[in-house]
């Protein structure tokens, strides 16, 4: 049974929108004046790879992050890709913290934190997180929308 579960896209952070549809628009430039008009054969070529070249960023737009916590693990997928479990037996503490994004863990997204030792993050927006402190002083930083949800999820399943 899940006792909570958030989606969030990488769309919904107004800066990773924003950069990726600058990267698309630069793209569609760069390949329209770098001589799709020209010749017929290579013509036709930069135009399927120009279309290939924008889908794959413009789905970079609608990458999920999914968080979910069960009666044991508390279960973290990006894209179907990066897959965490944590055992709900290994957390000693879950807080609700301020964070920079940027500056501690360079970006969202999946990250290791440069700064902050044996920290990972797991978020596609915001600035704020929730941080569970599992066994041996890793932390783990959850970005979801409906933090209070995540926190009143992990309250009678953490050990303290």
């Amino acid at each position: 049974m899940i006792a909570f579960r958030s989606r969030q896209y990488t769309h919904q952070n107004p800066l990773a929108r924003w950069v990726l549809i600058g990267t698309a628009l630069l793209c569609a430039t760069l390949f329209a004046a770098g001589g799709m008009w020209s010749d017929p054969e290579q013509s036709a070529a930069a135009w399927w790879m120009g279309a290939i070249t924008l889908a794959a960023i413009v789905s970079l737009l609608w990458l999920p992050l999914t968080i979910a916590v069960d009666a044991t693990h508390v279960r973290v997928s990006l894209a179907g890709v990066v897959k965490k479990a944590i055992a709900l037996d290994d957390v000693v503490s879950a807080e609700r913290r301020s964070y920079r994004p940027m500056k501690d863990f360079g970006g969202w997204g999946w990250k290791w934190s440069h700064r902050l030792p044996n920290s990972v993050a797991y978020s596609v927006r915001g600035d704020t997180a929730v941080v569970l402190t599992v066994r041996g002083g890793g932390q783990v930083y959850l970005g979801v929308a409906d933090e209070a949800g995540l926190l009143a999820a992990l309250g009678p399943r953490v050990a303290a």
